[in-house]
């Protein structure tokens, strides 16, 4: 039986299984108001706040043609939520895959207040083809 965190979580990456979300508020009212993404840990800075999460996701969208992402395993402890994902991202024309795992932490409100995502940025640079993850992150909020 999951809690009602790993629920949480759950619908909210299930905005993003099959492909960018037609309303981004959606899976945006999950978060708290000042809720904290950070891109890839540790190379990457927080971006806090709903507002600046959705120009980031704006920003990648325009940046990759779609993505979608197979879910691998999912755990829970106390207020945190872990998932290991497969993300899968095209760009240029490409699929590029991006193994993960995603730490979510969830409020007594059931408000996502935190998520943090851990993969490997050298792997993410050279799959789409950059020779550095700050030429693919160039314009991006760091």
């Amino acid at each position: 039986m999951r809690s009602r965190r790993e629920e949480v979580v759950l619908e909210f990456i299930e905005h993003f299984r099959d492909g960018w979300p037609d309303d981004l508020d959606a899976p945006l009212a999950l978060l708290a108001d000042e809720a904290c993404y950070q891109v890839i840990v540790p190379v990457t800075k927080p971006i806090q706040g709903r507002e600046r999460i959705k120009k980031a996701w704006q920003r990648m969208q325009s940046q990759m043609e779609s993505q979608r992402h197979d879910l691998l395993a999912v755990g829970s402890g106390g207020r945190f939520v872990f998932t290991e994902r497969v993300d899968h991202s095209l760009m240029n024309g490409r699929w590029d895959d991006v193994p993960l795992v995603a730490v979510f932490e969830v409020d007594d409100d059931d408000k996502i207040v935190s998520w943090r995502e851990y993969l490997d940025s050298a792997n993410v640079a050279s799959q789409h083809g950059a020779a550095s993850l700050a030429d693919l992150f160039e314009g991006r909020d760091r």
